[in-house]
């Protein structure tokens, strides 16, 4: 039994370094894809946001002497709450797709998972009597 051990630690060690390797790349992969994404995304949005503000007050200085100030008003109030009905339904609505992370470690962890079920199932067989022969009559 300690021979045993005596080989199973050291591997098992070492593969669980090579899971925190595997993790450590998949964490650092995801944070670089999501600090690009986030950086374009708040660019976009800080240029969006200025360009309807100025588009907001070129709309209200037009009709701010005329009988239809409060119409442009409410009209403005409705666009921007259809907007943000629109841009936020792709990502936040029932069939929003979910990011896959660490899709490598799960990969990695399921693939070990086979392994061992067949090397248990293996030394079942071999501990049970092979492939019953002796059954044959």
């Amino acid at each position: 039994m300690r021979s045993l051990f005596a080989t199973l630690v050291p591997a098992l060690l070492r593969h669980l370094e090579a899971y925190a390797e595997v993790a450590g790349e998949d964490a650092r992969e995801a944070a670089t894809l999501l600090a690009r994404k986030l950086a374009a995304v708040l660019v976009a949005a800080a240029s969006a946001f200025v360009a309807l503000i100025m588009l907001c007050i070129w709309l209200l200085a037009l009709a701010w002497d005329g009988p239809w100030r409060n119409w442009v008003a409410a009209g403005l109030a409705l666009g921007f709450a259809l907007m943000a009905l629109v841009l936020a339904w792709p990502v936040l609505g029932p069939g929003a797709e979910r990011p896959v992370f660490f899709a490598r470690i799960r990969a990695e962890i399921g693939r070990d998972r086979e392994l061992l079920e067949r090397a248990f199932e293996s030394r079942r067989t071999v501990a049970d009597g092979g492939d019953d022969e002796r059954a044959a009559p």
